[in-house]
Parts: C-alpha cells; sequence; structure tokens
C-alpha cells in the first residue's frame, strides 16, 4: 500500500486502507505493507506492525499548510523511490492511495525497472464545480500526470460510479471498477450512546443534528449552517453538533455568531474511534452538505448507527444513501437542506422507518468484509 498519509493520521483514505488491509491479512492471507510518510502524529515512530500490516514511514518533510488548489497537510519522502527499491522489492502489487503524490520516476521504478503489477484506487474524482482554481489545476493534472499513471495502472479501482466516470478516460474503463468504501458495521451500530455526548456539550433532550466532515470548502458548511437557521425558527431546542476541523471553523463561527446561533452550534475535533459511534446514536439526524463527494464515508457511519442521512445530489452521495436511508437534495440550497432536516425531525415514525432502513443498507453493502473480498478478487485478478 502507498498512500502518504497513514494511521495515526486518521482521514477517508487513511481509514479504508487500515480498515481494509488488516482484514486483508486476516480474513484473505495476504501479506500487507504500507509505505507511507514521517508525520509529526506518529512521534518519530519508522517501523512497526498495526492490525497485521508492516508499517514503514519513511523520512518526510511536513507541510501543514498548502496553496489553496492543494488541501493540507503534504508531504515530501526524497527516500521513497530507495524504500520500494530495497524494502519493498519483494511484494507482487504495489496499490498507490494518492495518485497526487507519485511521480513518473516511481511509476517507472514499479513497472518498469522492478517489472511489478501496479494498481490505483481513486478516492478523489476530479474537482468539477468547487471553484475556477480548485477545477483548473485538478483537472490541469488529472489530464497530464494522471492520465500517465492510468495507462501504467493495470487496474483501477473508483469508491463510486461517479468518481470513475468522472475521472478515468472512457478507452481505459476496461481495466476499472468500482469497489466501495466501508463501515464497520459491529462497532458502528444503534442504540443508546455508551457516553453521554449531550451532556458533555451541554445540549439537552432537544433535536441534535450531526455533520462530520473536514471544514473546507468541498464540505457545503456555510449552507448547513444557513439552513440551520431555517430549522430553529421551527424548532427553538435544536442544536447542530459538527465534527471537524480546518481552515473555515473561525469563518463558520462567524457566520454562526451573525444569524444568533452560536449557543445552539458545536464544532468538535479529536474523537477517538471507539468514541465516534456515540456521537451518532446521540443524534436524530445526520446531515452531510457537501459539494464534492467522491463517496461519503460519513454518511455510511451514520446509516450503519441507524440514522437518516439528508446529503446532497453529488458525486458518489446518491449511489450510498437510497431513497429509503434518506434524502438527496441539491447542493448550495440550504433551503432544502432545511425542509428534509424538518421533515425527519417532526416526524418520529419516519425518522425511525428511515433509519432502520440505513442500517440495513450499511450491513448488506458497505461493511468492511464485503469491500475486503472485493479488493482480495481485483488483486487475484490482476496476479
Amino acid at each position: 500500500m502507498l498512500d502518504p498519509l497513514f494511521y495515526p493520521y486518521f482521514g477517508g483514505t487513511e481509514k479504508v486502507v487500515l480498515e481494509v488491509g488488516k482484514r486483508l491479512v486476516k480474513n484473505h492471507g495476504h501479506e500487507v505493507d504500507v509505505l507511507t510518510s514521517m508525520i509529526p502524529q506518529a512521534n518519530g515512530v519508522a517501523r512497526e506492525t498495526i492490525g497485521g500490516m508492516s508499517v514503514r514511514r519513511t523520512p518526510s518533510m511536513y507541510f501543514a499548510s498548502m496553496p489553496g488548489f492543494l488541501p493540507p497537510p503534504f508531504t515530501l519522502s526524497p527516500l521513497v523511490n530507495l524504500e520500494i527499491a530495497t524494502e519493498q522489492a519483494d511484494s507482487d502489487i504495489f496499490h498507490i492511495h494518492n495518485r497526487f503524490w507519485y511521480f513518473p520516476g516511481t511509476l517507472a521504478l514499479i513497472k518498469l525497472a522492478m517489472k511489478k503489477k501496479l494498481m490505483l484506487t481513486i478516492h478523489n474524482s476530479r474537482p468539477r464545480g468547487l471553484s475556477p482554481e480548485l477545477d483548473r489545476w485538478g483537472g490541469l493534472f488529472d489530464d497530464t500526470m494522471g492520465r500517465l499513471l492510468f495507462r501504467m495502472c493495470d487496474r483501477i479501482n473508483c469508491v463510486s460510479q461517479s468518481a470513475l466516470a468522472d475521472t478515468i478516460p472512457a478507452s481505459m474503463h476496461a481495466k476499472s471498477c468500482v469497489t466501495y468504501n466501508g463501515v464497520d458495521t459491529s462497532l458502528f451500530t444503534p442504540g443508546k450512546p455508551k457516553t453521554d455526548v449531550r451532556r458533555k456539550f451541554g445540549i439537552g433532550e432537544g433535536p441534535l443534528i450531526l455533520s462530520n466532515g473536514r471544514l473546507i470548502t468541498q464540505k457545503g458548511f456555510p449552507f448547513l449552517i444557513e439552513a440551520f437557521a431555517d430549522v430553529k425558527q421551527e424548532m427553538p431546542d435544536a442544536r447542530l453538533l459538527i465534527i471537524g476541523k480546518g481552515p473555515l471553523e473561525l469563518e463558520l463561527l462567524k457566520r454562526a455568531s451573525s444569524l444568533g446561533l452560536l449557543e445552539s452550534i458545536f464544532i468538535t475535533t479529536g474523537i477517538p474511534e471507539a468514541e465516534l459511534p456515540d456521537y451518532y446514536r446521540s443524534a436524530d439526524v445526520f446531515v452531510l452538505p457537501s459539494l464534492y463527494e467522491p463517496f461519503g464515508l460519513v454518511s455510511v457511519e451514520a446509516m450503519a448507527c441507524g440514522k437518516p442521512v439528508v446529503t446532497t445530489r453529488v458525486g458518489g452521495n446518491p449511489e450510498v444513501v437510497s431513497d429509503d436511508a434518506g434524502y438527496l437534495v441539491p447542493p448550495r440550497d440550504h433551503k432544502a437542506i432545511a425542509e428534509k432536516m424538518l421533515l425527519l425531525l417532526g416526524d418520529d415514525s419516519l425518522r425511525k422507518k428511515k433509519g432502520a432502513a440505513a442500517r440495513n443498507r450499511a450491513v448488506e453493502q458497505f461493511d468492511w468484509d464485503v469491500v475486503a473480498r472485493q479488493w482480495d478478487a481485483s488483486y487475484k485478478s490482476v496476479i
């Protein structure tokens, strides 16, 4: 597994590699190595075993902030090719999880010099409709460096049909497939919270709306703040809890203050994985107001906890959230978001019905064991 960021950094891609990787070891007999960057969160530990996987962190430069078109954090690892040629020389397949980080020299080393199989997972589809800067630079990369990588790959997995259609040229669809992300349905389950999340934030027993994601433009949180203002007019005791961190936090708090919502909106981060299900269980409705979303892993986590989801009709969201599990609304439409939140919050029977369907869908379609079997089949087809 080639991923510049890995546990204890815990973004969406890193969670996928960790959860699927340890199941490939335990359930399918693979030997899995992870070659990643040394990051501050690793506290200088260069080698360790996580979930049966051998993790090697190569010396790196770490950048906590980047220009607007490159989401932080970002790393540079000048010795990565040496690590591949020496430490990983006996690997059968090299599986890339960040197409923006591995350059032609690395690709040539793996494919031409070492003559190994090369795979890629598209975790982030081609940006469209985010901003002129992001769309331009992201599109330029995929039309140049990205296309070179796509051609060199023996197989390309995409986290949604939308990501495949938006990112991979039609001439390469024959070697591409959709492999969804997943959730641990034994950890993320319905029921009463084990920890009192509401008391921790002084929320009370009123309606609680939950969202989870990085506080960046793509996640659409300003539209959720506006929608919540409409909800408050109908339900004064409603509260909004957002799990996430990022450069827009101050802007979101300022907007909340200007709308008189500062005491009703809570932003938190740094929640241990084991406690995260309690946050979903404590909420009545989960909302993901994305402008761009290749898959929407947090929606699946909420569904596994038996919560109905309101999300936008963009990217992979329509493939994740079925009509019986929640509602899809147009992006940037805070009125539509508010309407569906009010509909669910005001009807206990409807909320429970959609929550039960959401749980069933998560177990049947998105359990990590299901996903790991699909990855295993991909590797066997390549070999």
